[in-house]
């Protein structure tokens, strides 16, 4: 799967579309469902090669979804160094109950903190958020969060 955001191109593997599907809140009592982004950047190309699925310390509800940070670090930390660098924290997903996702006030305010708070390899952060027909991608790069345009069907 190949998005385009602004001047940037970011593919999904396969092995993230697949976590993605797995976790799709399809069924009424299914909880939202989250995780980190990691991956790789060479100049306008950005990909994701890992999602990690959620962790046992989130949060989570139908309509709610909080990542436990400690975990994330450690995984963020052991995959950086474990992969001599090359594999670095992109940013956050997680599920919505809708068909079509957008990101709420509360997902805005979320990618605004791990923006500011996290030490970031790129000048940006993205949003991954799977929804039951579509999914939505958005970059914030400290200002604005620019939505991105599926190149190929959705998830």
């Amino acid at each position: 799967m190949i998005y385009k955001v602004g001047k940037f191109n970011v593919e999904l593997s396969g092995n993230v579309v697949d976590i993605f599907s797995k976790f799709k809140q399809v069924k009424h009592k299914i909880h939202e469902s989250g995780g980190i982004l990691l991956g790789q950047v060479k100049e306008n190309y950005v990909y994701i090669s890992k999602a990690t699925p959620p962790s046992r310390h989130d949060t989570s509800s139908r309509f709610n979804f909080i990542r436990d940070c400690n975990i994330a670090q450690i995984i963020v930390d052991y995959e950086f160094y474990n992969n001599n660098g090359h594999l670095i924290y992109l940013g956050e997903w997680h599920t919505h109950p809708e068909n079509i996702p957008m990101p709420s006030s509360q997902d805005i305010m979320m990618i605004k903190e791990q923006f500011s708070n996290n030490k970031l390899n790129e000048k940006y952060i993205l949003l991954i958020i799977i929804g039951i027909t579509s999914t939505y991608l958005g970059m914030f790069n400290g200002k604005i969060l620019i939505e991105g345009e599926s190149r190929n069907k959705s998830l």
